[in-house]
């Protein structure tokens, strides 16, 4: 099935791919644009400079971003081919597998596109969230194995985001225990499939590891903090398991999770717990000190704060091969 016309007007509108110094639209701009349109971006397609602006109140500046961005449809399908190719799939808000749970909780924080390789039907799933310090101790990593073998033991996927130290060793446990992980990365996704391990676990079916950043992107500590709450959205519970007091990603991310309700949030108080999970518990996260209260928070109900209003996207399309992608577009 030929991919519809609103997920690629998005891919356009939104990828880092080929912009050649051209500006693409991030999340919330983008989703204001959407709202102009009636969340159909396939619309900007019929409508010349003038009528951006006299029929969809877009400024000049932004009817003259629509247009640029547009024109480069032709080396963008180059590119996104060459990336299927590579093992990455390229999903729009649009598409089918896009994470459902990103648009009920993030809203407008939700990113437009997500670049993913593995098994991208995880992604419809809700997982158990691990999530802590690159430097954390021995008990404090012995606790987020433990966490993930509870997932696989309840068949929830891992939802973690693939750096040194609580990620690494939460999912590496997740698979020995022949779990499934969701890897939400904040920088290279064409870096990690070079490694011989991702590769096997991506072969066997069990990980998908995506990004809403450029899958040539750098890591950087803006990346890491958007893609916090991608984890927090992702999973029906989050673990902190070692967190830093007032500072670091792991405390930033926490604290926006439970302040903006993006999911609902659990503190390890217990050996190798971190300076900040005391602080993180008084801010309202649930305390874990061992896996019975783990197990209880996973059969209480969701939380109440989960967000269920979303940006009115219909989400019906099949996944395609990327050379179709921009067939007939003028």
């Amino acid at each position: 099935m030929k991919r519809r016309d609103d997920a690629l007007a998005t891919i356009l509108l939104t990828s880092r791919l080929c912009a050649s110094g051209l500006k693409p639209f991030t999340p919330k701009p983008f989703w204001k644009l959407a709202e102009k349109v009636d969340d159909k971006p396939e619309v900007l397609f019929t409508l010349n400079h003038s009528q951006l602006i006299r029929d969809r109140g877009l400024s000049k500046e932004e009817a003259k971003q629509v247009l640029k961005l547009f024109g480069r449809a032709t080396a963008l399908a180059f590119e996104l081919e060459r990336l299927e190719q590579s093992g990455i799939k390229t999903l729009t808000v649009f598409d089918d597998h896009y994470p459902h749970h990103w648009k009920e909780r993030l809203r407008h924080r939700a990113p437009p596109l997500l670049y993913a390789a593995g098994a991208v039907d995880l992604l419809d799933k809700p997982g158990l969230g691990v999530v802590g310090s690159r430097d954390v101790s021995q008990d404090g990593g012995d606790f987020a194995e433990e966490v993930a073998r509870t997932a696989a033991k309840r068949g929830l996927p891992l939802v973690s985001g693939g750096a040194r130290g609580v990620d690494q060793l939460a999912m590496d446990a997740a698979i020995k225990t022949e779990g499934t992980v969701i890897g939400i990365l904040a920088d290279s996704l064409l870096r990690k499939l070079k490694r011989s391990d991702v590769r096997k676990a991506i072969y066997e079916g069990n990980t998908v590891l995506c990004s809403p950043y450029s899958p040539n992107a750098p890591f950087s500590a803006g990346n890491a903090m958007g893609r916090n709450k991608l984890i927090y959205a992702q999973a029906r519970l989050t673990v902190v398991v070692a967190s830093a007091e007032g500072k670091g990603g792991t405390w930033s991310g926490a604290s926006e999770a439970l302040k903006e309700g993006y999911g609902k949030v659990a503190v390890w108080r217990g050996k190798g717990e971190g300076a900040g999970n005391d602080s993180l518990e008084k801010k309202k996260a649930k305390p874990v000190s061992g896996l019975d209260d783990l197990e209880s928070l996973l059969d209480s109900p969701d939380s109440p704060g989960a967000r269920s209003d979303n940006p009115g996207i219909d989400n019906k399309t099949d996944m395609v091969t990327q050379p179709e992608l921009f067939d007939g577009v003028g």
